[in-house]
C-alpha cells in the first residue's frame, strides 16, 4: 500500500491529493457544486533552514500544518504538496470562501511564534494562490489556475493572496 500521509506533518500527501482532486471534480460536475483550491507556499523558506537549521525548518512545516488543520472544516483536505508547498482542497466552496480561508491562514501565520528562532517576530509568511471550479473546467485547469495565482502572489512581493478570477485572470 502506497503511503497517503506525509510523515513529517501528518497531512495528506500529493498522491492522496491527486486522487481526491479527481474525485471531487467529478462530484462537483455531477452536482453542480463549487469546488475551490488554495495553494500555499512558505516565503523564503530556504533562509529559515540556512539560518536556523533543518530541525527548525521542520518545526515551521509542522506548525504551519497545525495552522491548516485548525482552520479547515472536517471535509476539506489539507495537503503537504511537496517541500514548503501546501494545498487545501475545499469541496462545496466557491472562490470567495477560498479567499477567506487563505486570508485566515495568512493572519494566523502573523501570530505564529517559534522560540527556536529567538525572535518575537513571526518566523514565516506564505503566499497563496486561489482558484475555483467551474471557472477552471478540470482538475488540471484548477491546479494550473491556482498555481498561476500563487506565482503572481510571489512575483508581487510575497505574503499575499491572489486569485484566479471567474474569467481566469488575476483578481486581488
Amino acid at each position: 500500500i502506497e503511503a497517503i500521509t506525509d510523515e513529517l506533518t501528518q497531512l495528506a500527501n500529493r498522491r492522496r491529493f491527486t486522487e481526491t482532486l479527481a474525485v471531487e471534480v467529478r462530484r462537483a460536475e455531477r452536482f453542480s457544486d463549487p469546488l475551490a483550491l488554495v495553494l500555499a507556499d512558505l516565503d523564503d523558506f530556504k533562509q529559515i533552514n540556512d539560518r536556523y537549521g533543518h530541525q527548525t525548518g521542520d518545526e515551521v512545516l509542522r506548525r504551519f500544518s497545525d495552522v491548516l488543520r485548525e482552520n479547515v472544516r472536517d471535509f476539506d483536505l489539507p495537503v503537504r504538496y511537496g517541500g514548503e508547498e501546501f494545498a487545501v482542497l475545499l469541496p462545496e466552496t466557491g472562490l470567495d470562501g477560498a479567499e477567506q480561508l487563505a486570508r485566515r491562514l495568512q493572519s494566523a501565520l502573523l501570530h505564529l511564534r517559534l522560540p527556536e528562532t529567538g525572535s518575537d517576530k513571526p518566523p514565516v509568511t506564505a503566499s497563496f494562490g486561489v482558484a475555483s471550479f467551474p471557472a477552471a473546467r478540470s482538475a488540471e485547469e484548477l491546479l494550473s489556475a491556482a498555481d498561476g495565482a500563487l506565482y503572481r502572489a510571489k512575483a508581487a512581493g510575497k505574503n499575499r493572496v491572489v486569485s484566479a478570477g471567474e474569467d481566469g485572470r488575476r483578481r486581488d
